[in-house]
C-alpha cells in the first residue's frame, strides 16, 4: 500500500478535507506531518506521494512528477505567510531577519523579495528579530493579534514585483514510484482530485469546523479559504517556472529544468 503525506493545517484543507472526513476513500496509508516534516519524509523515501513545498520540487525535479491540478497557490495576498516587522521595509536593509524553522519555500521566497536591501537572516526561536517571518496557521494567530507595527504579505509583495502568481506547495509522486505503481498513483491522484472538487461545496463546513485553528472569526477563515488557489493551470505554472529562475540567480537552485507533471 502506498504512503501519502497529508497535512492538517487550513491552507491545504480544501484538498484534504473529504479524505480525512472519511467522505472520498484512497486505498494508501495517510501520513500527517508539518510541510518540512514531510519534505523529508517523500526526499528520503520514507513516503511515496506527498504534498510539499514547492522548492522541495525544484531542487530535486529529477526524482519527483508533479501531480496535475493540485497546489496551493495565490494571486495577492495569500493571508497566511507575513513578514512581522517593528519598521518599515525599507529600513531593514543590513538588518537581521528571523526565519521560520517550519518553512521550506518561504524562507527562500522572502530572501528573493528583500534581496536588494541584503539583510541578514537566521532562524527565530524565542526571542525572534525585530523582524520575522511566519507562515500558515502560526502566521494567522499573530495577524489577528495586532501585535506588529508592520506586516508583509509575501504572496502581495511577489505579484507586486513580477505581475504572477505564487505557488506555495504541490503534490508530486517520487519518479520510482510511479513508474513501478503507475496505476495506484493515478487512483490517489483521481481520489485527490476528487476531494478537491468536494470541498467547493463545503467551504463553510470546513470553515465552520476548523476556524478556531488560527481565525476568531467563521467568517475569516472562509474568506482566507476561497481566497487561496488550488489548481495548477499555466499561468501558476508560469509563476513556479519564474520563482525556479529566480533561485537560480541567488544561488539557491544549481540549475532550472521544465516542470515535470504527470500525464493524464
Amino acid at each position: 500500500m502506498l504512503r501519502l503525506g497529508v497535512m492538517k493545517v487550513l491552507n491545504t484543507l480544501p484538498i484534504h478535507f473529504g479524505i480525512l472526513e472519511g467522505k472520498v476513500k484512497l486505498q494508501c496509508e495517510l501520513i500527517e506531518g508539518r510541510v518540512t516534516e514531510l519534505n523529508e519524509k517523500l526526499n528520503q523515501g520514507f513516503l511515496d506521494l506527498s504534498v510539499v513545498s514547492s522548492f522541495e520540487y525544484l531542487q530535486n525535479p529529477e526524482q519527483y512528477r508533479i501531480l496535475p491540478d493540485l497546489g496551493v497557490s495565490c494571486f495577492g495576498p495569500v493571508r497566511s505567510i507575513y513578514l512581522f516587522s517593528q519598521v518599515p521595509l525599507e529600513a531593514l536593509a543590513g538588518q537581521e531577519i528571523g526565519l521560520t524553522a517550519h518553512s521550506l519555500t518561504s524562507v527562500n521566497l522572502v530572501q528573493y523579495l528583500l534581496k536588494d536591501l541584503r539583510p541578514q537572516y537566521r532562524f527565530h526561536t524565542e526571542s525572534p528579530t525585530r523582524a520575522f517571518l511566519l507562515i500558515a496557521d502560526e502566521a494567522i494567530r499573530r495577524f489577528y493579534s495586532q501585535q506588529d507595527a508592520f506586516v508583509y504579505d509575501l504572496g502581495e509583495l511577489w505579484q507586486r514585483q513580477t505581475g504572477l502568481p505564487f505557488v506555495f506547495a504541490l503534490w508530486v509522486v517520487r519518479e520510482e514510484v510511479y513508474q513501478s505503481h503507475a496505476a495506484e498513483v493515478h487512483l490517489i491522484h483521481r481520489g485527490l482530485l476528487e476531494s478537491k472538487a468536494l470541498a467547493r461545496s463545503l467551504f463553510s463546513e470546513m470553515a465552520a469546523k476548523h476556524y478556531g485553528q488560527a481565525f476568531l472569526r467563521e467568517s475569516d477563515c472562509l474568506a482566507y479559504l476561497q481566497n487561496l488557489h488550488y489548481g495548477l493551470d499555466d499561468f501558476f505554472q508560469q509563476g513556479l517556472l519564474r520563482f525556479m529562475e529566480e533561485m537560480k540567480k541567488l544561488g539557491k537552485l544549481a540549475t532550472t529544468a521544465p516542470l515535470r507533471i504527470l500525464p493524464a
